[in-house]
């Protein structure tokens, strides 16, 4: 396949990836309705990871699980990304979905830092300026103007929302380099998962014990197949051929889906100063995965 047709394939998995994790925030919200936030994270991974275990073995036919499990670079990519989720999941137990959309996706501006010094991926004044006028739709999108809207009473979820999208940062970069190894992307996700419920498994074992409703459910089992086992396989096989900063820019559209949908389940408004930041936000990634080509 030609070099074009891949990268336009990879922009199509991680976009739907994107999509798809754009609903997730609102599932999100209304799961932590009925369940804790650390036994939703626990539950959500512990699913997907069986899934890909299962896969991993019956279709694939990979065994080389305990090896990928103690290879330091994706050991420490797997703990960032164990705590970008258990970050997520407690900061917004106290934030709106469209709060939490924003700040974990500034992740798209510390990997075009990091991988500046990681990856050795030019920072150039085209590429900044491109993320800038991203980052302003995304501020236009949850603040309409208003210096106050963005941590009104929910400062504490706001920040520890904002250090979920530190750790994931740090997991994209990492992830771009073990993307270069000869791994299989299912076992390699596994692992991943893996992680994440061995992390998660402590703080849920201490939140208070009680029967899981039908809703919860319909919410761990939409994250768990959907926003986790389809969503990270479609995006990790678009890592191994966009940038890192490239594919952290295209979940900016989280942003735009999370803001929708949170506008028609939950009522919240959606002003013409909301759209322009959408749109400020789609130019921002056209823009930045043109400047690979310049």
């Amino acid at each position: 396949m030609p070099c074009e047709s891949k990268r336009t394939v990879a922009r199509i998995m991680t976009l739907i990836a994107a999509f798809i994790w754009g609903t997730s925030f609102v599932v999100i919200r209304w799961g932590l309705l009925f369940i804790s936030p650390m036994k939703f994270v626990f539950l959500r991974f512990l699913i997907a990871f069986i899934i890909f275990m299962l896969l991993s073995k019956f279709y694939f036919n990979a065994r080389n699980f305990s090896k990928i499990l103690f290879d330091r670079l994706i050991l420490i990519a797997g703990i960032f990304n164990a705590l970008g989720y258990i970050f997520q999941f407690i900061g917004q137990a106290y934030t709106y979905a469209t709060n939490a959309s924003l700040l974990v996706n500034l992740s798209s501006v510390f990997v075009a830092i990091i991988a500046r010094f990681l990856l050795g991926e030019k920072l150039t004044i085209f590429r900044a300026s491109a993320i800038f006028l991203a980052f302003i739709g995304t501020l236009l999108l949850i603040t309409e103007l208003s210096s106050t809207t963005l941590f009104q009473r929910t400062f504490i979820g706001d920040l520890i929302c904002l250090l979920s999208g530190l750790s994931w940062a740090f997991y994209i970069v990492l992830s771009k380099k073990i993307a270069y190894k000869e791994i299989n992307e299912v076992l390699l996700l596994a692992v991943w998962f893996f992680y994440v419920v061995i992390f998660s498994a402590p703080f849920a074992l201490l939140e208070s014990s009680s029967n899981i409703s039908f809703r919860a459910l319909v919410a761990v089992l939409y994250t768990s197949i959907f926003c986790t086992a389809i969503a990270f396989l479609l995006w990790f096989k678009g890592l191994k051929i966009l940038e890192a900063v490239t594919s952290s820019v295209y979940f900016l559209i989280e942003i735009v889906i999370s803001a929708i949908l949170e506008a028609i389940i939950f009522g919240l408004s959606f002003s013409i100063i909301k759209i322009i930041g959408a749109v400020l936000i789609c130019v921002g990634i056209v823009l930045i995965d043109v400047s690979y080509h310049k």
